[in-house]
Protein backbone atom coordinates (compact mmCIF):
# COMPACT_ATOMS: atom_id res chain seq x y z
CA UNK A 1 0.00 0.00 0.00
CA UNK A 2 0.65 3.72 -0.72
CA UNK A 3 -1.41 5.14 2.37
CA UNK A 4 -1.79 4.50 5.69
CA UNK A 5 -4.19 6.16 7.90
CA UNK A 6 -4.18 6.22 11.75
CA UNK A 7 -6.83 7.60 13.67
CA UNK A 8 -5.66 9.23 16.75
CA UNK A 9 -6.84 11.24 19.98
CA UNK A 10 -7.39 15.19 19.15
CA UNK A 11 -4.98 17.33 20.96
CA UNK A 12 -7.06 20.12 22.93
CA UNK A 13 -7.49 23.10 20.64
CA UNK A 14 -9.70 26.21 20.57
CA UNK A 15 -11.27 26.20 16.95
CA UNK A 16 -11.37 30.25 18.44
CA UNK A 17 -7.97 30.63 18.43
CA UNK A 18 -7.20 29.44 14.87
CA UNK A 19 -10.31 31.58 13.05
CA UNK A 20 -8.81 34.18 14.37
CA UNK A 21 -5.19 33.41 13.05
CA UNK A 22 -3.83 34.34 9.85
CA UNK A 23 -4.05 32.84 6.12
CA UNK A 24 -0.57 31.76 5.38
CA UNK A 25 1.84 28.98 5.23
CA UNK A 26 5.10 28.47 7.08
CA UNK A 27 7.55 26.31 5.81
CA UNK A 28 11.01 25.50 6.98
CA UNK A 29 13.49 22.65 7.18
CA UNK A 30 13.91 21.17 10.52
CA UNK A 31 16.29 18.87 12.73
CA UNK A 32 15.45 17.26 16.31
CA UNK A 33 17.38 20.21 17.89
CA UNK A 34 14.93 22.85 15.94
CA UNK A 35 11.67 21.53 16.10
CA UNK A 36 10.56 23.61 18.65
CA UNK A 37 11.63 26.98 17.53
CA UNK A 38 9.86 26.59 13.97
CA UNK A 39 6.78 25.17 15.77
CA UNK A 40 6.48 28.05 17.87
CA UNK A 41 7.91 30.34 14.82
CA UNK A 42 5.13 28.62 12.42
CA UNK A 43 2.51 29.75 14.88
CA UNK A 44 3.52 33.29 15.87
CA UNK A 45 3.69 33.49 11.76
CA UNK A 46 -0.09 32.50 11.42
CA UNK A 47 -1.02 34.16 14.34
CA UNK A 48 -2.15 31.18 16.45
CA UNK A 49 -1.49 31.08 20.21
CA UNK A 50 -1.89 27.69 21.70
CA UNK A 51 0.35 25.94 22.69
CA UNK A 52 -1.75 22.54 23.03
CA UNK A 53 -1.67 22.57 19.16
CA UNK A 54 2.47 24.22 19.26
CA UNK A 55 3.20 21.05 21.66
CA UNK A 56 1.87 18.13 19.21
CA UNK A 57 3.47 19.76 16.04
CA UNK A 58 6.54 19.45 17.98
CA UNK A 59 5.99 15.55 19.11
CA UNK A 60 5.14 14.46 15.63
CA UNK A 61 7.77 15.93 13.96
CA UNK A 62 9.80 14.54 16.72
CA UNK A 63 8.39 11.12 15.88
CA UNK A 64 8.32 10.99 12.42
CA UNK A 65 12.13 12.09 12.75
CA UNK A 66 12.83 9.33 15.04
CA UNK A 67 10.62 7.03 12.92
CA UNK A 68 12.53 7.31 9.77
CA UNK A 69 15.89 7.81 11.19
CA UNK A 70 16.04 11.68 9.68
CA UNK A 71 18.74 14.20 10.98
CA UNK A 72 16.13 16.90 9.45
CA UNK A 73 12.71 16.69 7.46
CA UNK A 74 10.52 19.41 5.75
CA UNK A 75 7.68 20.76 8.13
CA UNK A 76 4.58 22.88 6.65
CA UNK A 77 1.89 24.13 8.84
CA UNK A 78 -0.91 26.01 7.13
CA UNK A 79 -4.19 27.69 7.37
CA UNK A 80 -6.31 28.07 4.21
CA UNK A 81 -10.06 29.11 3.12
CA UNK A 82 -9.93 27.51 0.13
CA UNK A 83 -9.20 23.72 -1.53
CA UNK A 84 -4.92 24.72 -2.05
CA UNK A 85 -4.59 21.00 -4.26
CA UNK A 86 -7.94 20.42 -6.18
CA UNK A 87 -6.11 17.46 -8.85
CA UNK A 88 -5.78 14.19 -7.54
CA UNK A 89 -1.98 13.58 -7.34
CA UNK A 90 1.18 11.76 -5.94
CA UNK A 91 3.85 13.89 -4.28
CA UNK A 92 7.96 13.71 -5.53
CA UNK A 93 8.78 12.52 -1.99
CA UNK A 94 9.83 9.89 -0.37
CA UNK A 95 7.00 9.75 2.81
CA UNK A 96 4.44 12.60 3.60
CA UNK A 97 2.83 12.76 6.33
CA UNK A 98 -0.27 15.32 6.68
CA UNK A 99 -2.96 15.88 9.21
CA UNK A 100 -5.84 18.11 9.63
CA UNK A 101 -6.57 19.96 13.17
CA UNK A 102 -9.39 22.39 11.94
CA UNK A 103 -10.79 21.85 8.35
CA UNK A 104 -12.00 19.07 5.93
CA UNK A 105 -9.72 16.37 6.22
CA UNK A 106 -7.20 14.75 3.25
CA UNK A 107 -8.83 12.97 0.82
CA UNK A 108 -7.62 10.20 -1.31
CA UNK A 109 -8.21 7.56 -3.98
CA UNK A 110 -7.23 4.33 -5.01
CA UNK A 111 -6.31 3.44 -8.43
CA UNK A 112 -9.20 0.99 -8.93
CA UNK A 113 -11.99 3.05 -7.21
CA UNK A 114 -13.84 6.19 -8.06
CA UNK A 115 -14.58 6.16 -4.86
CA UNK A 116 -13.18 9.85 -2.81
CA UNK A 117 -11.96 8.97 1.24
CA UNK A 118 -11.71 11.35 3.58
CA UNK A 119 -9.71 11.37 6.38
CA UNK A 120 -10.93 12.27 9.92
CA UNK A 121 -10.07 15.17 11.85
CA UNK A 122 -6.38 14.83 13.56
CA UNK A 123 -6.12 11.71 12.14
CA UNK A 124 -2.13 10.89 10.67
CA UNK A 125 -2.26 10.38 7.02
CA UNK A 126 1.07 8.80 5.70
CA UNK A 127 1.39 9.00 2.17
CA UNK A 128 4.58 7.41 0.02
CA UNK A 129 5.53 9.45 -2.76
CA UNK A 130 7.18 8.89 -6.18
CA UNK A 131 10.82 9.01 -4.49
CA UNK A 132 9.81 5.92 -2.05
CA UNK A 133 11.69 2.70 -2.98
CA UNK A 134 8.11 0.93 -3.03
CA UNK A 135 5.69 3.14 -4.72
CA UNK A 136 3.51 1.28 -6.12
CA UNK A 137 1.39 4.82 -7.70
CA UNK A 138 -2.07 2.97 -6.53
CA UNK A 139 -3.33 5.82 -4.09
CA UNK A 140 -3.47 9.59 -5.29
CA UNK A 141 -4.37 12.25 -2.80
CA UNK A 142 -5.43 15.84 -2.64
CA UNK A 143 -6.49 19.03 -0.36
CA UNK A 144 -9.94 19.43 0.36
CA UNK A 145 -12.65 22.01 -0.97
CA UNK A 146 -13.20 24.41 2.15
CA UNK A 147 -16.52 25.98 2.49
CA UNK A 148 -17.28 29.16 2.26
CA UNK A 149 -16.62 30.85 6.11
CA UNK A 150 -14.77 27.81 7.25
CA UNK A 151 -10.63 27.20 7.60
CA UNK A 152 -8.49 24.59 7.36
CA UNK A 153 -5.57 24.11 9.54
CA UNK A 154 -2.95 21.47 8.62
CA UNK A 155 0.58 20.13 9.50
CA UNK A 156 2.47 18.43 6.45
CA UNK A 157 5.65 16.70 7.34
CA UNK A 158 7.74 15.11 4.69
CA UNK A 159 11.20 14.23 2.96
Amino acid sequence: NDILVLDRASPEINPLEVLTGRVHEYRASVSRKSVAEHASRALAELSVDCPNLENDIRELTQSFLAQFQRRSTNLRVEIAETQLCPRFHCDNVNIRLVTTYLGPGTEYQFADDEFVHQASLNSLVFLKGHKHRTHSDRVLHRSPEVPAGVRRLCVVIDF
